[in-house]
């Protein structure tokens, strides 16, 4: 793909003084991975490595193969009866056949990919609301936690086809996905289809887990736009890029999926779990050196346990560039990889309603490290103070924090159920992300935090990166977390959960001390400093911080109930756990008592003053 080399605001505003339509080598995806495999059959495209481990044979997919691939599924979908309208649902691990599948499935229908972890209730809402007609699951021996989510939608959606990769039984009305496929033509397709800017390519899960399904119509006109605009990062240069994060994730998918695919670079897959896989981050390194990758790929999570591992043995040279996303890079990090690898990352920034990333760092030494980079071309970027009522007060000075907003072709066709469209849109056009930050005089974009994510303490709002950066500081910390805890008095008070570097340790004291000399806001400073052997994360990399809010407000439930129990001498005991209404909510069940109403009083005086939603089971 040829690129443009952007440096600045004004190349972005340079760039954009051609229609972004005649930008477009392809207006659907399947043409644009077809235009790359005519021009460049025999280059590698997907290399993969069965476990993303050193010794991996690795096994080579040409750009003719891949194309093929895609032809012969989305054949094969099309002959199940698979139309423009209907979705094909995945749940599967990062593999080849999933780029088959992904890209066939667009090309025939939807494509409507799933997180395995996600509770079966919830994957049959989701399958309900994109309206899933197939399902291509993973054989329990490729991943175990595929499968059982495969068969329980398959109980629970009469009609489903069901398709397998790694295997098959007919007899059980199992379609063995590579077998089904080798027998459709690949070097065409046998239906023809018509593509515009409404075409949907994808429906894809997004904002969170509890409530009804939240899922967002990503089009092919989009999906292409991203992958000439991100591309254009990359201005010409021919890359190898490993991939260990999940394809039911934009960034997997679109960014480090369809972008490469586009260009004519190199994917290197990482196996079915790939960065979960503690091997591969071991392994990340000399892979590095032996396969030649010239890009790094990943989120910041995954970015701080290579910190932890050797590098000097290995040639590292061809490795120059480093592109993260995904969650906000920690400043300590960044300059931590500049100093031990010499690479300067390259941060950026987006989500699954932009198609992928919004906006990047330039190359070399326009990064300013700290910010997610320019805006891309053709993606509007305002920062601006909401009203509350559907639009905007005003544009926040440069510098001035304030909600980000986007507009432009690149912004996706909306949700699914038109529910949750209500405000998502302000000023008519501009798409409310959510996120908040603030834009420098010369277009460079700083995020501050997630407008939900803001720490409330007595009404003063507290980002957590102030209190994360600061504990990123210190040398033994791998990871850090920092999240309200729940507070009578003054809402919540900042709070944060570390973890420790193999083999280190610190005492919470120290850290304490420790981070109060690096935190500009008094009032940022931790009340309290957790130390976990493992913190959760996401299927892609992220902290998960829902997690350590249950966990925290259970502790500090548990300790308050016990208290009253003891006091009153009734046996008492509270359950806090995510909730599909109330997000997050606390169930108290109260033992034999011959004043139950008076038990059912203290309970309320006891949890009515926290801002999480409690209930008292009936007697």
């Amino acid at each position: 793909m040829a690129g443009t080399d952007i440096r600045c605001l004004a190349d972005v505003e340079t760039v954009e003084q051609v229609d972004w339509k005649d930008r477009l080598t392809a207006t659907n995806v399947h043409d644009g991975i077809a235009r790359v495999a005519a021009e460049w059959p025999d280059r590698p495209a997907i290399i993969s490595l069965a476990r993303g481990q050193a010794d991996d044979a690795p096994v080579v997919y040409s750009y003719d193969a891949v194309i093929r691939g895609i032809r012969q599924a989305a054949n094969l979908f099309r002959r199940l009866g698979i139309g423009d309208s209907d979705a094909v649902s995945l749940i599967l691990p990062t593999l080849p056949e999933t780029h088959f599948a992904m890209w066939g499935a667009q090309t025939a229908g939807i494509v409507n990919p799933l997180n395995p972890f996600l509770e079966i209730d919830h994957m049959i809402s989701i399958c309900r609301a994109a309206g899933t007609k197939a399902v291509v699951g993973a054989h329990p021996s490729i991943d175990p936690d595929c499968w059982p989510k495969v068969e329980a939608l398959r109980q629970a959606l009469p009609g489903l086809i069901v398709l397998q990769v790694g295997g098959g039984d007919d007899s059980a009305g199992i379609i063995d996905f590579a077998a089904a496929a080798a027998r459709e033509p690949s070097d065409r397709l046998t239906f023809a289809r018509t593509y515009d800017e409404t075409t949907v390519a994808a429906c894809f899960h997004t904002g969170g887990t509890t409530g009804a399904p939240k899922l967002a119509r990503l089009t092919h006109f989009g999906q292409m736009l991203h992958a000439w605009t991100y591309g254009n990062a990359f201005a010409g240069q021919v890359h190898h890029m490993p991939v260990g994060v999940p394809m039911f994730h934009v960034g997997g998918s679109n960014a480090w999926g369809l972008v490469p695919l586009t260009r004519g670079d190199t994917v290197t897959l990482l196996g079915p779990m790939g960065y979960r896989n503690p091997a591969a981050i071991r392994d990340f390194y000399p892979n590095a050196a032996r396969l030649g990758w010239t890009v790094a790929t990943m989120v910041p999570a995954v970015l701080s346990m290579l910190l932890q591992q050797p590098h000097e043995d290995h040639d590292l040279s061809r490795m120059t560039v480093g592109v993260i996303g995904g969650s906000t890079l920690s400043l300590e990090v960044a300059n931590a990889v500049l100093a031990k690898l010499g690479i300067m990352l390259r941060e950026g920034w987006g989500m699954t309603e932009i198609h992928g990333f919004a906006a990047i760092n330039p190359p070399d030494d326009a990064v300013r490290v700290g910010s997610v980079g320019l805006r891309m071309p053709y993606t509007e970027i305002r920062i601006a103070e909401l009203d509350g009522k559907g639009g905007t007060a005003r544009d926040c000075a440069p510098g001035e924090i304030g909600a980000i907003l986007c507009r432009g072709p690149q912004v996706f066709a909306g949700y699914v159920d038109p529910a949750h469209n209500a405000g998502a849109w302000v000023d008519g056009d501009w798409f409310d992300t959510g996120d908040l930050g603030r834009m420098d005089a010369d277009g460079y974009i700083y995020l501050t935090g997630r407008a939900k994510d803001v720490i409330i303490r007595g009404g003063h709002n507290i980002d957590p990166a102030l209190i994360e950066d600061a504990l990123y500081a210190h040398p033994d910390i791998a990871l850090a977390a920092a999240i309200g805890r729940p507070d009578r008095r003054v809402g919540e008070m900042p709070m944060a959960w570390v973890q420790f570097k193999p083999g280190r340790s610190v005492d919470e004291a120290t850290l304490k001390g420790f981070v109060a000399g690096r935190i500009s806001e008094r009032a940022a400073n931790p009340v309290e400093i957790v130390a976990v052997e493992s913190m959760p994360l996401t299927a892609v990399g992220k902290i998960f911080k829902p997690a350590l809010r249950i966990e925290v407000t259970q502790k500090l439930f548990d300790h308050d109930i016990a208290a009253l129990a003891r006091e009153l001498g009734v046996a008492i005991d509270v359950t806090v756990a995510a909730h599909k209404v109330h997000g997050t909510l606390a169930t108290v069940r109260i033992g034999a008592t011959g004043d139950r109403a008076a038990v059912e009083a203290r309970v309320r005086e006891t949890l009515g003053g926290y801002p999480v939603r409690f209930e008292i089971e009936p007697a």
